[in-house]
């Protein structure tokens, strides 16, 4: 099988480029590649074989017009890389290998946040990371050499473990790193808990100097681990997802893996599906391309050797087939090519009407002539219900992204019937007392139909929370109760403060008699803060400050901004759970007695 595509083609057209790189950014690598990337990471069809991929299988999926193949699973284990490489270019289709770029831990070096929480896996800055990752590229790229259909490596730093706080990496704060910076500026830091380290580093003017030095660190593995792969095969790709990336990918992992025989191959996540479930399909693919060419551009500034792909999956909310292959060919039209986190999809049930779509979109991508985007919808779309379907005389609350353990702790209160929110028309809203959003995470202006939708809910008499992430993308709805905030301390991903420790700060009668000066530890590992407007009352701040709950009324209805985020990986507890559900008493006040 010809490599020209992948790796033969990575070689000449990069050495082409080299005379330019030094006045200007590479602009588009499919160039390099010789055509767009159409890559599936498969969960759908080795599911239905006892997670074994087949020939069948990948026989199915390049008559789809998929050219690059990984399975999710396997990709740690030679011979079953070896065996799906080897399929691969039996049927003219390539092979990336998917492994994790994290490896769990219970006991060893962890990976410690700002506030002191740790996370069950190892520290960017543990032996144990680095090793692993560098024996398990190595052996693939060893494989590349037998099987040429093998070109790459996939590497998923999304953060799975037990206290995640945002994705892999970020600075962490172990004793290690500490120790280790401590010898590097010869300052003696005392051997401080874990809460107290990030602190010690700013009153003495020193994180910037450490972070100075992490990174530096981080790049000197980096560094490592590409010259080893480089000695074995200098064309292997490294595949990093989510792009653009964390601290550790854009600091890194961009200037050390991406070189101009292998550039980095960018595998961004933010088009998986519509930004908002019942946003229309028109509106929601030009959101995505907004999303992907800010990507493109950032990446594109930063000046590396790059393949940049947006990303699809299946599972999420109000991504139908159609929809899928349309936003396939759009991300195909604007960027090298796209991948799909194929999930969701039932292999007997409807994975034939995926496959039809996303043909489509290869065909006309292959070709180099993308329209399907741009067609009319040939299905109706679902874009929620209009009716409540109630079935007691409680309260009604609708909760997005409806977490068990906080349906749970709403509905053990005997006051409320709980339902996943599953429409945003005034109609449907206004069949609720009470509707909490939380991870609506969707950039939508003020004048968008639902920003105007819950407005109209609220001010006819609605209670309505605006958790964690969404009050912060979307655009306020209610600028005379809060706007978003940018915070200083503990930052993570430009909104996030990576600290628990919350305290209430006025009386008001929406908490019910919680006391002024109550301190509490929240369930998840950050929160997001607020500019409080001139009708907004602030009642919780964080250990700096800031405000992290902001509530007022409009109109008849009543309004929480709260920086929170509920029932993660634990139900609530202590003033946390009480503070939440005497704020939802109080945007849904239960009927007085006797009526």
């Amino acid at each position: 099988m010809s490599r020209s595509s992948l790796s033969v083609a990575l070689l000449s057209g990069a050495l082409a480029l080299c005379g330019a790189c030094a006045t200007r950014p590479p602009v588009n690598h499919r160039a390099l590649t010789g055509q767009p990337w159409r890559v599936l990471v498969d969960k759908v069809l080795m599911k239905d074989n006892k997670w074994v991929m087949t020939e069948d299988h990948v026989r199915e999926i390049r008559a789809a017009g998929f050219n690059v193949v990984s399975p999710r699973l396997g990709g740690e284990d030679m011979a079953r890389v070896r065996r799906v490489a080897t399929l691969a270019g039996k049927h003219d289709m390539y092979y990336v290998a998917w492994m994790r770029g994290s490896l769990g831990t219970k006991t060893g070096l962890k990976y410690v946040y700002p506030d002191g929480h740790d996370c069950d896996i190892y520290s960017p800055n543990a032996d144990e990371l680095w090793d692993r990752m560098t024996e398990t590229i190595l052996a693939q790229a060893k494989v590349s050499l037998e099987v040429p259909a093998m070109v790459g490596a996939f590497l998923d730093f999304e953060n799975y473990g037990r206290g995640k706080a945002g994705n892999c990496y970020g600075l962490s704060y172990d004793r290690e790193i500490i120790r280790q910076f401590a010898l590097h500026i010869n300052v003696a830091i005392p051997d401080l808990p874990a809460a107290e380290r990030h602190g010690w580093l700013g009153k003495r003017g020193l994180l910037k100097s450490f972070e100075k030095f992490q990174v530096r660190s981080w790049r000197a593995r980096a560094r490592k681990l590409r010259q080893q792969l480089d000695e074995i095969n200098p064309e292997f790709l490294l595949v990093i997802y989510p792009a653009p990336g964390t601290l550790l990918m854009t600091e890194a992992l961009f200037p050390e893996w991406a070189t101009e025989r292998a550039p980095l191959v960018l595998a961004d996540a933010t088009t998986y599906g519509r930004p908002a479930e019942f946003m229309a399909q028109g509106e929601s693919l030009l959101v995505n391309r907004q999303r992907l060419l800010k990507g493109l551009h950032y990446t594109r500034k930063r000046g590396i050797p790059h393949v940049y792909l947006g990303g699809i999956d299946p599972v999420c909310a109000g991504a139908d087939p159609e929809f899928c292959g349309k936003n396939a060919a759009m991300i195909g039209a604007v960027s090298d090519g796209y991948w799909i986190f194929y999930e969701g999809p039932e292999y007997r049930k409807d994975h034939p009407a995926y496959f039809q779509w996303f043909q489509k979109a290869n065909e006309q991508i292959a070709d180099g002539l993308v329209t399907l985007h741009n067609e009319p919808r040939t299905e109706p779309e679902n874009l929620g219900r209009t009716r409540l379907d109630r079935k007691t005389d409680k309260l009604q609350v609708a909760v997005y992204n409806n977490r068990k353990l906080l349906g749970n702790d709403i509905e053990g209160t005997g006051l409320y019937e709980v339902h996943k929110i599953e429409g945003m028309s005034v109609g449907y809203l206004q069949q609720l007392d009470a509707v909490l959003l939380q991870n609506y995470n969707v950039e939508l202006p003020a004048d968008h139909v639902i920003s105007r939708n819950l407005r109209t809910y609220v001010e006819s008499g609605g209670g309505l929370l605006l958790g964690h992430d969404t009050a912060w993308f979307m655009e306020s709805v209610f600028p005379e109760i809060a706007q978003r905030g940018f915070p200083k301390h503990k930052v993570e991903a430009e909104r996030h403060v990576v600290d628990r420790k919350l305290a209430v700060c006025a009386e008001h009668p929406a908490l019910a008699g919680l006391a002024k000066g109550t301190e509490f530890q929240t369930e998840f590992g950050d929160h997001m803060i607020f500019e409080p407007g001139p009708k907004g009352t602030v009642v919780v701040r964080n250990r700096f400050g800031d405000p992290v709950y902001v509530i007022g009324t409009v109109g008849k209805g009543r309004v929480v901004y709260s920086g929170c985020y509920y029932g993660y990986r634990h139900a609530l507890a202590g003033a946390e759970k009480e503070l939440l559900l005497n704020l939802l008493r109080w945007l849904a006040p239960p009927p007085a007695k006797g009526h």
